[in-house]
């Protein structure tokens, strides 16, 4: 994989990852299930003494205060960083300017105008000469109507130069 796809990888996972709350609420329970299991290690054990002691309650403490993350985890609200923000707007405009291309290099916008109506004016003039043209009773000419194509156009212009060489 390229630089590129490599780096939109990167940046989806850090945009569109679980929250962090939610990975602090997984890690906390995680935490509570090991001090149970200490909990339950120490109480199988024979010996006594005060470092067993002192395990336990230990465990217990880790216990307790995993309880008041767990109390205290609904008042916390996520946040976005502002950079991951700016590179969903990014994403969102290069999708859109895209789109756009998209559509007007396949032709499909200029089908959606038509069939909607919006013709711009130099080609309505343009084609009413044409029309104009081809009508016997009209006077203008078929090379008034290729000027005014011409004109209008600098891409045609350019086409219609290179065959007429």
């Amino acid at each position: 994989m390229g630089l590129v796809r490599w780096t939109l990888l990167a940046c989806c996972c850090c945009c569109w990852c679980c929250s962090a709350s939610q990975r602090i609420a997984t890690r906390a329970t995680a935490i509570r299930e090991h001090a149970d299991e200490i909990i339950v290690a120490v109480d199988r054990i024979d010996y006594s003494g005060a470092e067993v002691t002192q395990i336990r309650s230990n465990a217990e403490a880790i216990r307790e205060a995993v309880g008041d993350i767990h109390t205290a985890l609904p008042g916390v609200t996520d946040r976005t960083p502002w950079w991951a923000d700016l590179l969903r707007w990014l994403a969102i405009a290069a999708a859109g300017a895209a789109a756009v291309w998209l559509l007007t290099a396949s032709g499909i916008l200029g089908a959606i105008r038509a069939a909607l109506g919006w013709i711009p004016k130099p080609k309505a003039r343009a084609a009413s000469l044409l029309a104009a043209a081809v009508d016997d009773d009209r006077p203008e000419t078929t090379r008034e109507a290729i000027a005014a194509m011409r004109a209008q156009d600098p891409e045609f212009d350019a086409a219609w130069r290179r065959a007429a060489r």
